[in-house]
């Protein structure tokens, strides 16, 4: 069943409201009867016009006349759309119809008016009305509908995130295990071969005892270096410079550049001062020192840059070597990935670990030109 619509009715005479009444008197409308055009403004104001169908409007009336009254009425956002008839008793020229057309009416009704034309031109008003509202509300359901369903599909989306970082983190693990299983298992195989000789022979020369504490060395050296991974790891921060860490560090990236047959540049830019733990940014500076040296050929040059980037300090790393191929990119500095033949994967691994305890962002640039890693410190 149709919900009653509205309908406003405007005149200064009490008798021709009676008589709009008596005509659309109808359960399918609520007829809301009003003296003045400041009457009805102050009604649309405050009252939700959603609901209304049709005003019928007296052009005629002491105060704002019908066409002020419909000239506001079509202003406001909210009532510009409602359909306006006017009703005139007084004035039939043309001049005086286009002029209530121009003022925004959709129809015109002279009086006196025939009963029945009136209830039909309402009654179209109040089907289009009807027809409208329907097409609203079946939009907006399917709005409501939508809406639901995509906060299902957010719902589930988040889920299924959720679950895969945790299996992404539970391969990792794995990946983890498995490496520090295979990188300690070297050792201690060494190990366990000469105490067996030595519990064989009950002798033990000293050069196979050397070689059992250059593997436990190893071993320890990578427990080390993994437990540098941490993220909970104690840091502490002072606030200095880079130039002067990397000028405390030069002397040795030159000389184990100068063994290799390669050369070192090091270009120190005016940069801010940060809030770094020197041990940290020393064992980064060397770690990514040592990686770009082994990736060239006899005669390379590394260069080491710092410069400000709007508010970031920049911590440059450049080598010319033959690049990292595409497919490795995604996997590095994951802890035990490596292309080199004895390496752990844990030097890269744990220079993106002090970049994270530092806010620091590293961005890398790689081509068989050779490769860049920008180190991005967060200005104070």
């Amino acid at each position: 069943m149709n919900t009653p619509v509205d309908i406003v009715l405007v005149d200064d005479h009490a008798e021709n409201l009676l008589a709009l009444e008596a005509v659309l008197s109808s359960p399918d409308y609520r007829l809301i009867s009003l003296k003045s055009g400041e009457d009805v403004l102050r009604y649309l104001m405050r009252e939700d016009m959603q609901n209304v169908a049709v005003i019928l409007l007296d052009v005629q009336m002491p105060g704002m006349n019908g066409f002020e009254t419909a000239k506001l009425i079509k202003k406001r956002e909210r009532t510009k759309d409602i359909p306006i008839i006017f009703i005139t008793a007084i004035n039939k020229s043309v001049d005086h119809v286009l002029q209530g057309y121009e003022a925004g009416s959709i129809d015109y009704l002279f009086k006196p008016f025939h009963p029945d034309l009136l209830k039909l031109k309402v009654e179209a008003f109040v089907q289009m009305h009807r027809f409208h509202r329907d097409q609203y509300d079946y939009l907006e359901s399917l709005v409501r509908e939508r809406t639901q369903e995509l906060i299902i599909a957010s719902e589930e989306r988040v889920a299924w995130e959720k679950e895969m970082a945790k299996l992404d983190r539970l391969n990792l693990v794995g990946e983890m295990a498995a490496g520090i299983a295979h990188e300690i298992r070297n050792p201690m195989t060494t190990i366990r071969g000469f105490l067996q000789m030595a519990k064989k022979n009950k002798t033990m020369a000293d050069e196979y005892i050397d070689i059992m504490l250059e593997e436990l060395n190893r071993a320890n050296g990578i427990i080390t270096e993994f437990l540098s991974l941490a993220k909970n790891k104690a840091t502490n921060f002072q606030t200095m410079s880079l130039n002067d860490i990397i000028a405390s560090m030069e002397p040795l990236i030159q000389a184990e550049a100068m063994l290799s047959g390669m050369h070192l540049h090091v270009n120190y830019g005016s940069i801010a001062e940060l809030a770094v733990d020197d041990k940290e940014i020393r064992q980064l500076l060397l770690n990514m020192a040592i990686n770009g040296l082994e990736a060239m050929q006899p005669g390379g040059a590394f260069t080491i840059s710092t410069y400000m980037e709007g508010a970031a300090v920049v911590l440059k790393l450049e080598d010319q070597g033959s690049g990292i191929k595409a497919e490795y990119l995604e996997k590095l500095g994951t802890p035990f990935f490596t292309t080199k033949e004895k390496g752990t994967g844990l030097g890269l691994a744990v220079c993106y670990s002090i970049a994270a305890r530092h806010q620091a962002d590293i961005e890398l640039q790689s081509s068989d030109q050779g490769t860049v890693f920008a180190i991005k410190f967060k200005g104070a």
